[in-house]
C-alpha cells in the first residue's frame, strides 16, 4: 500500500475506542472511504504486532513501541500529526479538579510552568534525550520503557509553547472542540452514555497565562 485509497478491501487493525481508532475513522472520512470498504478489526498493540509479523493483517494504526516494530516491514501512510493539522487533534493532557485549582491556583501555575520548562528544554536540546543520556534513562525508568526508544518516541510529539497553548488552536478553543469530537466518537462506540451540549469550560488557559505573566 502506498496511499490511503489502497486501504479498500484490506484488513486493518486498530485498538477500538483509542485515539488511533478515532483518527482512523476521521482519515477514512477525509479520503471518502466508507468503513464498509475495508475490514477494521479490534486488536491490542502486542496482538497487532504478532498479526502483522504473521501476515494476518495488511496494516494497523498504533503507537510506539508497536509502531516501531511494524515499520521494519512496512511504511507509514498517515500520522496522527497529519490528522491533527486537518482539524481533529489528539493529545496528552493534564487534568485537575476545578475545586482543587480554585483553592491552589499558585500550585497549578507552578506545575504548568515546570512542565513548560521541560518542554522548552526538549525543543532546544532533543539530543539530550537520546540513548545513553541521563534524561532517556530517567524517562525509561519512570515508565518501565526501553531507554533506546525514548528519543524516537519523544520525536513523534509536538510540544507547544505556553503562548501557543493559550491560543485558539489549543486551550482557547481547539481543545474544547477536540473533546466534543472525541466524545461523539466514543458515544458512537458505546463508551459514553451521552455527549455534553458544550465543552466550553472543559479547558482553561488561566494557569498558562499566569505562568507567562510571572504569576508564579
Amino acid at each position: 500500500m502506498t496511499a490511503p485509497q489502497d486501504l479498500k478491501g484490506k484488513t486493518i487493525a486498530v485498538p477500538f475506542g483509542s485515539t488511533t481508532h478515532f483518527h482512523m475513522m476521521f482519515a477514512l472520512e477525509q479520503f471518502g472511504i466508507s468503513p464498509k470498504e475495508l475490514k477494521v478489526i479490534d486488536m491490542s498493540p502486542p496482538d497487532m504486532v504478532a498479526a502483522w509479523e504473521r501476515g494476518d493483517i495488511n496494516g494497523g494504526f498504533v503507537w510506539d513501541p508497536a509502531l516501531g516494530r511494524m515499520k521494519k516491514k512496512g511504511r507509514v501512510l498517515l500520522t496522527s500529526g497529519d490528522l491533527s493539522n486537518w482539524g481533529k487533534a489528539t493529545f496528552d493532557a493534564m487534568v485537575a479538579r476545578k475545586g482543587f485549582t480554585d483553592k491552589n491556583p499558585k500550585f497549578a501555575c507552578q506545575w504548568v510552568k515546570m512542565v513548560a520548562a521541560a518542554d522548552a528544554d526538549y525543543r532546544a536540546n532533543p539530543g539530550k534525550y537520546g540513548p545513553g543520556t541521563a534524561n532517556a534513562k530517567g524517562i525509561a525508568a519512570a515508565v518501565s520503557g526501553d531507554e533506546s526508544q525514548v528519543g524516537g518516541v519523544l520525536a513523534l510529539y509536538d510540544y507547544p509553547t505556553l503562548q501557543q497553548q493559550i491560543s485558539g488552536t489549543w486551550l482557547g478553543g481547539g481543545v474544547q472542540n477536540a473533546l466534543k469530537a472525541a466524545s461523539e466518537f466514543l458515544k458512537a462506540q458505546g463508551k459514553l452514555d451521552k455527549v455534553l451540549d458544550s465543552y466550553a469550560d472543559s479547558a482553561n488557559p488561566k494557569f498558562a497565562k499566569m505562568a507567562l505573566e510571572g504569576g508564579c
